[in-house]
């Protein structure tokens, strides 16, 4: 008897295994259709007390993608993407500005590329059916294992896995920011001309020439104290904005969902410890650590993220 309960053990660990890995293709499966899916449609935006509207086209396949999304209310801002290049199309400076911001989250494609790291921080769900814009979807929840994370739900489109909808919300269960598309057309436009910025001012956010991201030998050991999970993927050093003699370090962490940007800059006038709401999820604490000014920007809870700048230990070279 006991051999037998034992061996039904084994097989209902063995069959949770399973149907764990399963959910995590799924992920890897939306990922990849969040950035390649054809599609022409509408979809909101809804963070802290605002709601902005937009109109997205998108064609092509790999490399060869083209996809275009245009403000509909609010500043008038489009975003245009060509393969691996992101640009922004405005009127106005201030127009090219709000371009900007709305680019630091382009719906629906907020996994990453690799999702392979994101199982060591986070679990996934199955949590149900749903309907949006008149099609079906199941939920599909990325629930942080620590307090420190945001949870993601996603409702993906039942035989793309495109996803339809993504709610962020904090550890209560209240919705931090939400996309969700209002209509869409799982095919791509045939009129071209849908791709082309009709604005004139510019700005490439990413070149296709751009090189890789990369890490400086030394630079696992100059910043300590960031969560578990997360991996330095690259570290610069940047002059600061007509200041060629003030340089500023500027470090890439990511935890395979989470993108973290550190900015540590010599320290100037003394700032007092804040914390402030950049955009929907994305939040901005700033810190001085010793000799340095430091920033943190990145989509976390906004006392974790004041927390955590306090807890680093920078230990820059001369």
């Amino acid at each position: 008897m006991r051999l037998f309960l034992l061996s039904g053990i084994v097989m209902m660990g063995a069959a949770v295994a399973a149907q764990a890995d399963d959910d995590w293709q799924v992920v890897r499966k939306a990922a990849v259709a969040a950035r390649q899916q054809p599609l022409s449609g509408t979809y909101l935006h809804q963070m802290n007390n605002s709601l902005e509207t937009f109109r997205m086209v998108r064609s092509g396949a790999g490399d060869a993608v083209q996809e275009k999304r245009a403000s509909l209310d609010g500043p008038s801002r489009e975003i245009v993407r060509n393969g691996l290049e992101l640009t922004c199309y405005a009127p106005d400076k201030k127009s090219l500005a709000a371009a900007k911001i709305s680019a630091m989250r382009l719906f629906p494609a907020l996994l990453p590329d690799d999702i392979g790291n994101i199982a060591q921080s986070y679990s996934v769900k199955k949590s149900g059916k749903d309907r949006v814009a008149q099609k079906d979807c199941n939920w599909v929840d990325l629930k942080p294992k620590d307090k420190q994370r945001f949870v993601q739900r996603m409702c993906l489109e039942s035989a793309t896995l495109l996803p339809l909808k993504i709610v962020t919300q904090n550890g209560t269960g209240d919705v931090i920011e939400q996309f969700t598309f209002t209509d869409i057309d799982l095919q791509s436009p045939k009129d071209k001309n849908l791709f082309k910025p009709q604005y004139k001012l510019s700005y490439v956010l990413r070149s296709a020439s751009a090189p890789p991201l990369t890490i400086d030998p030394d630079a696992q050991n100059e910043v300590t104290g960031m969560p578990a999970g997360f991996k330095l993927l690259r570290a610069v050093q940047r002059s600061l904005p007509g200041q060629p003699d003030r340089q500023v370090r500027h470090m890439v962490y990511s935890d395979g969902l989470v993108m973290l940007s550190l900015f540590i800059e010599p320290q100037g006038e003394a700032k007092s410890e804040r914390v402030v709401n950049l955009h929907g999820a994305v939040n901005m604490a700033t810190a001085e650590q010793g000799d340095y000014q430091v920033t943190l920007v990145g989509d976390m809870p906004e006392p974790v993220m004041l927390g955590m700048i306090k807890n680093l230990k920078i230990a820059l070279k001369p």
